[in-house]
């Protein structure tokens, strides 16, 4: 999943929507821009000290791409992002054509998260992928994109010289070098990869796997899609990752919740955070946004906070909830998690959220955020 960290087994998993990734709302957080030199004032001293540092301190935004759903009681459900992982559970495109056409392509938008200003030394492009028809063979090339403005950086292949071809409906596993383009995290923090394919039975492929490995002088992290636009049609489908933007676009439970608070009813969220050996941690919190997935319930909700498997705090409790939303409009909260204070802890966070529903309805949840105040020196 993240370099950082063991990819746990994803099998079994069902497909959900997407939400798009915007920017952070943290009021109760002091930010500040990345830079490589800060300024301090001591109260003992009126000079000033320059510090050097690697990565100033500020706030950078994880998600989670990896959901553990036992919102029925029994046994966890994978949930998470189809496009994330390699785990035998794939998506499937509109039919393409059997030539290349610069009218059909899949765009993939990248998450934002990092911290600005940094060199990247390497990025690498996954793609993993095969025809739908075993018979079929497919082909793809790619643009590198800023998905703000939809610019091209460069291209890697062409429909004479594609990136890659799998023959009898093989899947493939191919890597593309896109380091010429995603040179610095502002780059990676603004990523469209844009892949054209073709089919020689003008059939629809599948897609195991499109993720983004960043290197920098200080960490590795692989960065997941948060909006998917399959025009292999020649039109627009975008599907939305829902959980990195309080924007409507919500993950629904896979089952309803009971109306009082169970050990066993519960939803797990492993955020994609991949911050720097070494760092220093000032603060973190949780934004949850959430609402009954039927209008006139009421749902609450309380959470702990592991470091893998370690419990390392807990928020709220069954008989004091962290907050209650009885309204049909989402609420977002946001609760201060102290014990995500180093390194290992932040990387290995796992939020594990109860919730409750008056009328044994499912939960519709629209973000989930973990937000941490940290600097490299």
């Amino acid at each position: 999943m993240r370099p950082a960290q063991p990819q746990p087994d994803h099998a079994g998993r069902r497909s959900i929507r997407w939400g798009l990734a915007i920017g952070v709302s943290l009021a109760t957080f002091a930010t500040a821009s990345v830079a490589f030199a800060s300024f301090s004032s001591p109260a003992t001293s009126g000079g000033g000290n320059l510090t050097t540092k690697r990565i100033f301190p500020g706030v950078r935004s994880a998600w989670p791409w990896d959901i553990r759903d036992q919102s029925g009681g029994v046994s966890e459900a994978n949930a998470s992002d189809p496009l994330s992982f390699t785990d035998a559970v794939v998506q499937t495109t509109g039919n393409w054509s059997n030539a290349f056409s610069t009218t059909r392509f899949d765009d993939f938008d990248y998450s934002a998260g990092r911290a600005a200003g940094i060199p990247v030394t390497s990025a690498t492009f996954s793609f993993t992928f095969a025809p739908s028809q075993s018979t079929a063979n497919a082909f793809f090339y790619v643009e590198v994109r800023r998905a703000s403005t939809n610019a091209l950086l460069g291209t890697h292949g062409s429909s004479g010289t594609p990136s890659a071809c799998t023959t009898g409906g093989a899947q493939l596993a191919a890597t593309v070098d896109v380091s010429a383009e995603v040179t610095t995290t502002d780059i990676a923090n603004d990523l469209r990869i844009r892949v054209y394919a073709d089919s020689t039975k003008s059939k629809a492929i599948t897609i195991e796997l499109a993720t983004v490995s960043v290197t920098t002088p200080y960490s590795t992290a692989t960065i997941f899609a948060t909006r998917w636009d399959d025009e292999s049609t020649g039109a627009p489908a975008v599907t939305l990752w829902p959980l990195v933007a309080a924007d409507g676009t919500a993950y629904t439970s896979a089952s309803a919740f009971l109306v009082t608070f169970s050990p066993t009813h519960y939803i797990k969220f492993t955020p994609n955070e991949a911050i720097p050996a070494g760092s220093t941690i000032t603060s973190a919190q949780v934004q949850f946004g959430y609402k009954s997935a039927t209008a006139g319930n009421t749902a609450c909700w309380y959470f702990e906070v592991y470091n893998g498997a370690t419990l390392i705090g807990t928020h709220g409790s069954s008989t004091t909830p962290v907050s209650c939303n009885s309204t049909s409009a989402s609420v977002t909260t946001t609760v201060a998690v102290p014990e995500i204070n180093s390194v290992a802890a932040a990387n290995g966070a796992v939020l594990k959220v109860y919730m409750d529903d008056s009328g044994l309805g499912k939960a519709s949840i629209d973000l989930v955020q973990l937000d941490v105040n940290y600097s490299l020196t």
